[in-house]
């Protein structure tokens, strides 16, 4: 019991990351220590751990036996997840006399958004050939149930199902949380038939929101560091283009200066003429202006009566 309640705690923690699990399994030995795994992992590599040591031939030795039944708890109120605060509410007892004998108990299996994703996640697990399908609560009453109680039905649909239901040798059980399960639980994990059982409930609403939020990062992180690989590819190739177009060009260069044909020495170049022309038409204008200036002369006849203004002349 107070292994239980250590469970619910830690439970109650880890379920606002992920959804929890318990196995039972026939072929565990008994008086063994529960295993108890809380790092995260996958729902198929939980199934692939229940249902390596089963063979589909061994399950189907019998119409009503099974490789495992997995009950899944919907969510409850609020879109939250229900098993732990079933097992927390003491709504399960018998399945808490049973909880000393499980296989393994895992606090953070991430991976089961819906039926659908669980019987996904089941397939990819199947190695050996086992056939997952969706049931419910009768589906899996009348597949336990002696060959004497099960009705006959007429209907195609119905006969249809009948025979899925009975080549399958997992079923994944939806419950609803409002709903007397425990005694069903606890009738299944006793059941001879059944190879293994496991008991799990959806993931809660915000932990779908914060996976596909943390995926969506990783996913756009992935696309940051694989386009700065390839600008910084295309950095290099560049890089090494213009190196080598530079060592061509040092190649060329240096060729073109060991090679002397057609290089002459001269007394005069263009440049050296237009700047002595220069020189010599800037010294002319100086000249000519010096000597402009010195013609021009100042009154020189002096009276002692100035003109009337107006009859300067």
């Amino acid at each position: 019991m107070k292994l239980f309640q250590a469970w619910i705690l830690t439970s109650l923690w880890a379920s606002t990351l992920a959804a929890p699990a318990v196995v039972w399994k026939k072929n565990s030995q008994a008086g063994t220590r529960t295993l108890q795994v809380s790092e995260s992992i996958e729902a198929s590599e939980l199934m692939t751990s229940v249902l390596e040591d089963v063979s589909p031939s061994e399950s189907s030795s019998s119409s009503s036996s099974l490789s495992s039944v997995v009950f899944l708890v919907k969510k409850g109120e609020g879109g939250s997840e229900s098993l732990t605060e079933l097992a927390s509410n003491g709504k399960l007892p018998e399945t808490t006399n049973k909880y000393n004998d499980a296989t393994g108990v895992y606090h953070h299996v991430s991976g089961i958004e819906s039926p659908v994703a669980m019987v996904r996640e089941c397939g990819r697990a199947n190695n050996n050939g086992h056939k997952v399908l969706q049931v419910t609560l009768n589906e899996l009453n009348s597949k336990l149930a002696p060959p004497t109680e099960v009705e006959d039905t007429k209907s195609k649909s119905a006969i249809k199902r009948a025979k899925d239901l009975g080549k399958a040798d997992v079923l994944v059980v939806l419950v609803d949380p409002r709903e007397d399960i425990d005694e069903t639980i606890a009738r299944t994990i006793d059941n001879e038939n059944v190879e293994s059982v496991v008991l799990t409930a959806i993931r809660s609403i915000d932990e779908v929101k914060l996976e596909r939020r943390l995926m969506a990062q990783k996913r756009h992180n992935a696309m940051m560091k694989a386009g700065e690989r390839h600008l910084e590819s295309r950095r290099r190739r560049l890089e090494e283009d213009n190196g080598d177009n530079n060592n061509n060009n040092n190649n060329n260069n240096n060729n073109n200066n060991a090679d002397m044909s057609g290089v002459y020495y001269v007394h005069m170049t263009p440049n050296i003429l237009s700047g002595l022309l220069f020189g010599f038409m800037f010294v002319t204008v100086t000249y000519i202006g010096i000597q402009c200036m010195a013609a021009i002369s100042g009154q020189d006849v002096y009276v002692s009566k100035m003109p009337t203004v107006g009859r300067e002349a």
